[in-house]
């Protein structure tokens, strides 16, 4: 049976812990692992059991974040079963089904929300020659992988180099690995979007109805009317919900809790 293997990247506690309790109530044990790589061990609730031994010092926009997600990535590939390998931040909260997820995603396809590849250029120019500009590219760095390419990212880890001094390098190092070996047809992408990407950040400037008027959006409070939007959008996830931001249990939870 195939598993899903959700990465989480934290720094000490999942900000709303309880609604992925529930996310998980009711589904069968086989068809998931939970990984968990903290900044700081503080102890989680309900996920404390799976939270990596060898965790390792992080930076933000620094490429020590890539060194986590792949230390996510090779203790998931220890079982041979995982065959999606979804990354999702201590802010992220589930807006679909277990279940909905599990039969949406195809074992033969990666997911990333990818951003116009002129949005490398003054990151990335001194990288940007005839030979390489084609796999220079950027993307969210909360993707869905699938197993094939989970151990492309491991076996095959040049842009440690050609990414390591730049900022925020989590957004290039995989998008850019897929398209360095070709395998851009193996990918689903969505175009740089908010609410319909496989996990939702409201960004300044997106075309979404309840904009953010300053740059990334952090929820301290969502309003009915926009939770219900989400709910209903492609995105099975979002994120930068703080602890204290109300999800209205009442709406979200009929809808991500499995039958």
């Amino acid at each position: 049976m195939k598993k899903i293997a959700f990465c989480f990247l934290i720094y000490d506690i999942i900000n709303h812990e309880n609604l992925w309790n529930e996310f998980f109530q009711n589904v069968d044990k086989n068809k998931y692992n939970i990984y968990i790589h903290y900044k700081n061990n503080t102890p989680l609730l309900y996920f404390e059991k799976f939270k990596l031994k060898n965790c390792i010092y992080t930076q933000y926009e620094h490429i020590s974040i890539v060194h986590a997600q792949n230390l996510l990535l090779q203790n998931a590939l220890l079982d041979s079963d995982n065959q999606h390998f979804i990354f999702v931040s201590n802010s992220c909260v589930p807006f679909k089904s277990f279940e909905h997820i599990y039969n949406s995603l195809s074992t033969k396809h990666s997911y990333f929300n990818i951003c116009p590849q002129f949005q490398c250029l003054q990151r990335c120019k001194h990288l940007l020659n005839d030979s390489n500009k084609h796999f220079i590219q950027k993307s969210s760095q909360w993707c869905i992988l699938n197993k094939k390419h989970a151990s492309l990212m491991l076996s095959h880890t040049d842009y440690f180099d050609w990414f390591k001094d730049i900022s925020a390098p989590d957004e290039h190092c995989y998008i850019s690995n897929i398209f360095c070996h070709n395998l851009q047809d193996e990918i689903i992408t969505t175009p740089n979007v908010a609410h319909d990407a496989t996990t939702f950040t409201n960004w300044e400037g997106h075309d979404y109805p309840f904009p953010s008027q300053y740059g990334l959006k952090n929820y301290s409070s969502i309003s009915e009317n926009e939770l219900r939007f989400l709910l209903e959008s492609k995105s099975f996830f979002g994120r930068k919900f703080n602890p204290e931001c109300n999800m209205h249990p009442d709406i979200i939870l009929p809808i991500i809790r499995s039958s």
